[in-house]
């Protein structure tokens, strides 16, 4: 196969252009330095600490995802600390490695270096990946793997004049299977593989190769612990993620906020520029197209019964930024830096009014919000701790569970509700079924007390705050008993046994 099949070798652009695209190594420099700066001075949002909360026992697998981001968050906090910088630090290197793919993919499949300058730097102005581009989240990982998958592809079907193709192919089938390992997310790209194998005269050409189906062996291979891990908890994990497939029809359309979100996401500018790449590049850019579809089109299809959010397609950004390359490669310098201006001052824009302290911009429990005022927060609530003999602290969600295991090292928090989420961490203390309590919670929701516990004291009224504003109140209550019997039945004796 010659590289005609998917795109022209690489042409060198006119110096004037060349020169007005910054150099990819400006871009990885610049963005790196940004996400490293907000990684160390942000607070973790709730579901970053609980994925923290993960990480203090290593699995195979948990209910809400896959492994592979309690895996990293684990070997950063072993190498800088449990910090918010450590907690993210694999998570921002994981953004910065997707740049250089970027630039790689664009200039082999548009042909030209100055698409790959404009991949690169498109990628880092779009809002969803300059907001994401600092949190630990699994799609930090799933983003970086399905990258590298596709890289692996292109390379290989580029490879010519003698230069081995066998290596590109592993890459792929490897990542790809570390994408699933990381979110479920990364199974869309697959389907989507397999169909341009099948559909597409460059990919039924590939599979004619053995590699091709040993890849598919080794990506199999990457996937199987979390497969074990399902099959010793009776599919827990694949029942929680698949069950959302299972709707009984359409009952509230979210199919426009879902557009609203993608094109603010994009930004307008690089969203018209990919438009225009998918019509000019044809079939040069099938493997993209092909592999991105599968995801693109469910969530859309998710979208007509349910809320999608932005960073479920955060895999598909770096195909969006070689896409919208190659739509703005034989444009004006000026149509490029409308571009990324516009994109950047929009990213600018949305991230500084979501984390500026003191009243929040966007008001709600929004992951923003959720990083604001947490030290002085957990003082005061020790101190309440201490006051009242407080052995531990008890709560009803999951976020929050997070938050308040990460911000009170010293002092044990635990789920009342919802234990199945905590496998990883146990059996439930039974030293805490009688032992007194904190019991937090939102201030709307303190009755819950009542449900949970035989002996519930005064609340106090605790208020997290960003400089003077208010961000989140919450009920503070001293408890003991607890009263759910799946955490707290009494063992039966070995007589009671022998007379059932």
């Amino acid at each position: 196969m010659t590289p005609d099949a998917i795109g022209a070798a690489p042409r060198n652009p006119a110096p004037a252009l060349a020169t007005l695209v910054p150099p990819l190594w400006v871009v990885v420099v610049l963005s790196a330095t940004v996400h490293l700066a907000m990684a160390a001075l942000i607070p973790l949002f709730q579901d970053e600490a609980y994925y923290a909360l993960w990480a203090t026992h290593p699995a195979l697998g948990y209910y809400d995802h896959p492994p592979m981001i309690a895996w990293w968050i684990w070997l950063g906090e072993a190498l800088f600390g449990a910090t918010p910088f450590g907690v993210r630090i694999l998570s921002v290197l994981a953004f910065t490695a997707v740049t250089p793919l970027c630039w790689r993919m664009a200039t082999l499949v548009g042909g030209c270096e100055r698409a790959g300058r404009i991949a690169a730097l498109y990628f880092n102005v779009m809002v969803l990946p300059f907001a994401l581009g600092f949190a630990a989240t699994p799609d930090a990982p799933s983003t970086l793997f399905w990258a590298l998958a596709t890289w692996g592809v292109v390379e290989a079907l580029h490879a010519f004049g003698g230069r081995p193709r066998a290596g590109w192919w592993f890459l792929a089938g490897a990542a790809a299977g570390l994408g699933v390992l990381s979110k479920f997310t990364g199974l869309f790209y697959c389907f989507g593989l397999v169909g341009w194998l099948l559909a597409t005269s460059p990919g039924r050409a590939s599979l004619r190769r053995p590699v091709v189906w040993l890849t598919a062996g080794l990506g199999l291979l990457m996937v199987a612990p979390n497969v074990l891990w399902n099959y010793q908890h009776d599919w827990l994990g694949l029942q929680r993620q698949f069950g959302r497939l299972a709707v009984a029809g359409p009952h509230r359309a979210w199919v426009g906020s879902y557009l609203l979100a993608m094109i603010a996401a994009i930004t307008p500018g690089i969203l018209g520029a990919l438009a225009v790449g998918v019509v000019t590049a044809g079939r040069k850019a099938s493997l993209l197209l092909w592999t991105m579809a599968p995801l693109a089109l469910y969530m859309l299809a998710h979208s007509t019964h349910s809320q999608v959010q932005a960073n479920w397609l955060a895999p598909l950004f770096p195909g969006f930024a070689v896409l919208a390359a190659i739509g703005s490669d034989r444009r004006p310098a000026t149509f490029v830096a409308l571009n990324a201006g516009l994109g950047l001052g929009l990213s600018v824009l949305a991230v500084g009014l979501a984390f500026w302290p003191g009243a929040p911009f966007f008001r709600g429990d929004n992951p923003p919000n959720q990083t604001k005022g947490w030290p002085a927060f957990a003082n005061d609530l020790h101190d309440l701790a201490v006051e009242n003999g407080a052995v531990w602290v008890a709560t009803a969600g999951y976020g929050l569970t997070g938050s308040l295991a990460f911000y009170l090292p010293g002092r044990p928090v635990w789920d009342t509700t919802d234990q199945v989420r905590y496998g990883f961490r146990g059996a439930f203390p039974r030293d805490y079924c009688t032992a007194p309590g904190l019991f937090v919670v939102s201030e709307a929701d303190a009755a819950e007390a009542n449900l949970h516990f035989s002996k519930v004291g005064a609340v106090k009224v605790l208020v997290r705050r960003s400089l003077a504003a208010e961000v989140m109140r919450y009920a503070v209550i001293p408890v003991s008993g607890v009263t759910d019997p799946a955490l707290c039945a009494q063992p039966q004796t070995q007589g009671a046994n022998r007379l059932k």
